[in-house]
């Protein structure tokens, strides 16, 4: 069953209007991926992926990237495609560079309309205690939308 969304107070629900999934070259895009073409399943909601690449400060924002980093970049993006279309879903990805990949994620979220946005994070550990990083906490706190984060299993 596709995810519908209350329209304010009222008792009624209309589809998503567009969801964005967050890939990063981890284990995990393959899991966001598949969520959120079962969230739009039966819809003809717009599902994009991003991937961030982020721009060190000796660099412009604007700069070319690095062909290694854009073959990766590329390799990220293309696997999230397949995924999707293995799934019967077309995804329109987007390659971003940034110098922070939360605020990135959260602007192109809202530049697209999206309802929903689909993160994963990685189990990562930080002088032995569990740590979120920096981009899920600025997502969680800034997106104006929905936002869902699939965390992979303890190692």
């Amino acid at each position: 069953m596709p995810l519908l969304k209350r329209d304010g107070n009222s008792s009624k629900t209309k589809a998503l209007s567009g969801v964005l999934v967050a890939v990063t070259g981890s284990e995990l895009d393959e899991t966001v991926v598949r969520l959120a073409c079962g969230t739009v399943k039966g819809t003809k909601t717009p599902l994009y992926a991003v991937h961030v690449v982020e721009m060190p400060w000796t660099e412009a924002v604007d700069d070319p990237c690095s062909a290694l980093v854009s073959l990766d970049a590329d390799r990220v993006l293309s696997g999230a495609a397949t995924v999707a279309a293995n799934n019967g879903y077309d995804l329109e990805p987007e390659m971003l560079q940034a110098r922070a990949a939360g605020p990135a994620i959260v602007d192109e979220a809202s530049a697209r309309g999206c309802d929903l946005l689909i993160v994963g994070l990685p189990y990562k550990t930080r002088h032995g205690q569990f740590t979120l990083g920096d981009t899920v906490p600025y997502i969680l706190e800034y997106a104006p939308m929905q936002v869902w984060v699939v965390r992979s299993k303890q190692p």
